[in-house]
């Protein structure tokens, strides 16, 4: 899945597919989503692209999400 630096609050609706939304909070680490979800975030301008991490990089990025 690719990742993005998220600037601003972006609600993402999944429908007609599964009836979930989904609120992506701004933060200043990389955050891993759907290509979609990315997709529509940087169209919207509330993210940019990140390069994907390096996996121990990407096992610290998971363990502080889980810790806050």
């Amino acid at each position: 899945m690719p990742w993005a630096i998220f600037h601003r609050t972006f609600n993402f609706d999944f429908r007609p597919d599964a009836a979930v939304c989904k609120e992506i909070r701004p933060a200043i680490i990389p955050q891993e989503h759907p290509e979609r979800v990315i997709a529509a975030a940087v169209k919207a301008g509330a993210a940019h692209r990140v390069k994907s991490p390096r996996p121990e990089q990407k096992r610290a990025y998971k363990r502080a999400k889980r810790a806050g």
